[in-house]
C-alpha cells in the first residue's frame, strides 16, 4: 500500500469564490428588481398632461423599458455561451488516477433541455488516489468528497460537448434576432397599456420589459434546439481508446486544473484531454480512495517526485 499525505478537510476552505454565470444572473435580477421599483425614485410631472419619468416622456420610458429588457436577456445567453465555449481561462496541466463515483452527462436535466444554452458539459467525478490529493486541496476554496465511510476527495473532470457549445451558438444567434422582435413586442404592448395615470404607466414600462425579455429567451431556446441539433458529438465521455466510461472505470485523466466557482470552488479538470482506462473495479458505489489506492498501482500519468503531484 501506498504512502498518503494527510487527508485534505472536506468542504469549505475557509475561501470563497463566486460563480461568474450566478454573478451575472444576480446583477440582471437586481436590474430587473430595481426597475420594478422604481415607482420609488422616479419623478413625476404634470406638463400639458404628459408625464414625466426622470425627465424622459412615458412613451420614450417604455421604449427604453423594452431595449432593457432585450439587452439583458440577451447579455444572459451570450454570458453562458461565452463562459462554457469561448473563454480561455487559466488552468495548470496536471495529471491524476482513480475511480469514477459518477458521470453527469450534458442535457441531463430538465432545465438543460428547455434552455439549451444553460447545458454544461460532460462531468466526470473521480475518487483519486491519495498521492493525488494535493492537486485537490491546493488553491482551492472547497473539497468535494465522495459519501464512502472515508469521505474520500474527489476530483472532477469536465469533457468537451460540441452540442454544448452548438446549443451556444444557436442560443445566441437566436437571441439575436429576438433582440428586434422583442423591442418591437414590448413597446406595442406598452404602449397598448397607455400612461393615463402614473400606476398605469409604471405596469406598461414594466410588462414592455418583461415582454422583451421573454421574447428574447423564447427566440434563444429556439435558436439553441436547432444549435444543439445541429452538432455531433458522443452520446457520452469517451477515453482516447474510443470507449464509454462508465461508474467504477479506474482511470487516468490529464488536463488543465482550475479553481471553479460553478463547483463551489473546487478544483476542476477544464477540460480532460486525455483519459487512459486501466479496467473496472470490483467494488461497488460509493467509492473509497483506498480502492483504486490498492489496485491501480501504475497509472498513465507521468514520473511523479516524492510525495508530490505529477510533473
Amino acid at each position: 500500500m501506498m504512502m498518503c499525505p494527510t487527508q485534505p478537510v472536506c468542504g469549505s476552505q475557509g475561501t470563497s469564490t463566486g460563480s461568474s454565470v450566478s454573478s451575472v444572473l444576480g446583477a440582471v435580477g437586481g436590474t430587473i428588481t430595481v426597475l420594478g421599483g422604481i415607482g420609488s425614485i422616479i419623478g413625476v410631472l404634470a406638463k400639458t398632461g404628459v408625464i414625466v419619468i426622470l425627465g424622459v416622456s412615458a412613451a420614450a420610458a417604455i421604449w427604453i423599458g423594452a431595449v432593457i429588457g432585450a439587452v439583458l436577456a440577451f447579455a444572459t445567453v451570450f454570458t453562458f455561451y461565452y463562459l462554457r465555449c469561448l473563454s480561455k481561462p487559466d488552468t495548470l496541466a496536471a495529471c491524476s488516477a482513480g475511480v469514477v463515483e459518477q458521470l453527469i452527462p450534458a442535457f441531463s436535466s430538465a432545465s438543460e433541455d428547455v434552455f439549451p444554452f444553460t447545458a454544461q458539459h460532460d462531468r466526470v467525478d473521480v475518487v483519486v488516489k491519495c498521492i493525488y490529493w494535493p492537486l485537490v486541496q491546493i488553491n482551492a476554496a472547497f473539497v468535494e468528497c465522495n459519501s464512502d465511510p472515508d469521505g474520500s476527495p474527489i476530483l472532477r473532470g469536465y469533457y468537451h460537448n460540441a452540442k454544448v457549445c452548438g446549443a451556444g451558438l444557436g442560443s445566441t444567434i437566436g437571441a439575436g434576432v429576438g433582440v428586434v422582435a422583442g423591442i418591437l413586442a414590448g413597446a406595442a404592448i406598452g404602449a397598448a397599456i397607455g400612461c393615463a395615470t402614473i400606476i398605469l404607466c409604471l405596469f406598461a414600462l414594466l410588462i414592455a420589459l418583461i415582454v422583451a425579455a421573454v421574447t428574447v429567451i423564447v427566440a434563444a431556446i429556439i435558436g439553441g434546439q436547432i444549435g444543439k441539433a445541429a452538432a455531433s458529438a458522443p452520446p457520452s465521455p469517451v477515453a482516447d481508446d474510443g470507449n464509454t466510461i462508465h461508474s467504477g472505470d479506474y482511470v487516468t485523466t490529464q488536463g488543465g486544473l482550475l479553481t471553479s466557482g460553478d463547483d463551489d470552488g473546487s478544483r476542476i479538470y477544464w477540460f480532460v484531454e486525455h483519459t487512459t482506462l486501466h479496467g473496472h473495479s470490483t467494488f461497488s458505489s460509493p467509492f473509497d480512495h483506498t480502492d483504486p489506492d490498492a489496485n491501480l498501482l501504475m497509472d498513465a500519468c507521468p514520473v511523479r517526485t516524492p510525495g508530490g503531484p505529477p510533473r
